[in-house]
C-alpha cells in the first residue's frame, strides 16, 4: 500500500510540475528558423529630404518595416542614427529581391509616392546591406550601393569596422580614430575595407572625417564621438552621409557620422 501511495504521488507531483512548466511558458510568437538557404539583408536609407517624411519599406512588394526616417538603418538602427542599436538583419529567400522605399497614403500601407526602388541579386548564405543616397536631382538621381558583410567577430580585444561614403557633395575622405588615419581616400559610394582597433585604454572615442590627403590638424569635415562605437568585438558599419553647407543644427540633411552594428 505504502509503494502505491509513493507511485500516486510521484505521479501528481510530475503533473503538477508539467502544468507549472506550461504556465510559466513564455510565448515569442510564430517564426521562421534561419537556414544555410538564405540570405540576410539590411537597408540604410539616407537619401534625405528637407521634410523629413516617414517612409515604409517593401521587399517584393510586401511591407518588412514600420514607418520610419532617413539615416535610420533597418533593422537595428545604430549610432547617432534613429532607432536602437541593435544588429539585426532580415532574412530573404536568395535569387532576384526587389525593394522600394515609398511614403505610403495616411493609415495604409498602399504606396503614394515612391521614393526609390531596385533589384538587387542576393546569394544563399551571405550578408548583406543596401545603402541608398543622395537626393541632390530629386528621386531620379537617388542611388544605391549593395556592400556584402563580414559576420567573423574579431578576436577579443579588438573592434572591426567598414566606412561607407554617402555624403553625394563631398570628395573624396580619410576617416580617423582620434588622430590615426584608419581609412584613406575614399570616394562617394565607395567603402573602406575591413579594419580593426583595440578596444582598451587608450583607444580614442573621437571619429573624424578630413579631406583625403590633408593633415590630422585640417579642419574635419564631421566629428562624432561615442564610447559605444569601440566595443570589444563588435563589428560596425561606419558611414558618412548628408550634404555640404546645410546650415544649422536642425536640418536632416546636414553631415552626419553615423555607425551601425553588423554583429
Amino acid at each position: 500500500m505504502k509503494s502505491i501511495i509513493k507511485i500516486i504521488s510521484l505521479a501528481a507531483v510530475l503533473i503538477i510540475t508539467v502544468i507549472a512548466c506550461d504556465k510559466n511558458e513564455i510565448n515569442y510568437g510564430e517564426f521562421d528558423k534561419l537556414t544555410d538557404n538564405q540570405s540576410l539583408i539590411k537597408f540604410n536609407f539616407n537619401a534625405a529630404y528637407r521634410a523629413n517624411p516617414s517612409y515604409q519599406i517593401k521587399i517584393n512588394g510586401s511591407r518588412v518595416s514600420q514607418l520610419i526616417t532617413a539615416r535610420y538603418p533597418f533593422p537595428g538602427g545604430g549610432y547617432n542614427t534613429g532607432g536602437d542599436s541593435r544588429p539585426d538583419f532580415l532574412a530573404v529567400n536568395p535569387g532576384n529581391v526587389e525593394v522600394s522605399f515609398t511614403i505610403p497614403k495616411k493609415g495604409t500601407n498602399i504606396d503614394s509616392v515612391e521614393l526609390f526602388k531596385t533589384t538587387v541579386a542576393a546569394v544563399a548564405g551571405k550578408k548583406y546591406t543596401l545603402h541608398v543616397s543622395d537626393t541632390t536631382g530629386g528621386t531620379a538621381t537617388t542611388k544605391s550601393l549593395l556592400l556584402e558583410d563580414d559576420f567573423i567577430v574579431p578576436d577579443t580585444g579588438f573592434c572591426k569596422f567598414k566606412f561607407v561614403h554617402l555624403m553625394p557633395n563631398v570628395g573624396a575622405v580619410d576617416l580617423y580614430n582620434g588622430s590615426t588615419v584608419v581609412a584613406t581616400n575614399i570616394s562617394y559610394l565607395t567603402a573602406s575595407s575591413y579594419f580593426s582597433i583595440p578596444t582598451g585604454i587608450p583607444t580614442s572615442t573621437v571619429w573624424t572625417l578630413r579631406a583625403a590627403g590633408s593633415l590630422p590638424t585640417s579642419t574635419a569635415i564631421v566629428t562624432y564621438t561615442s564610447a559605444s562605437t569601440i566595443l570589444n568585438q563588435r563589428i560596425y558599419t561606419i558611414f558618412g552621409t548628408g550634404y555640404s553647407g546645410i546650415a544649422g543644427t536642425t536640418d536632416v540633411r546636414r553631415l552626419f557620422l553615423s555607425f551601425f552594428l553588423v554583429r
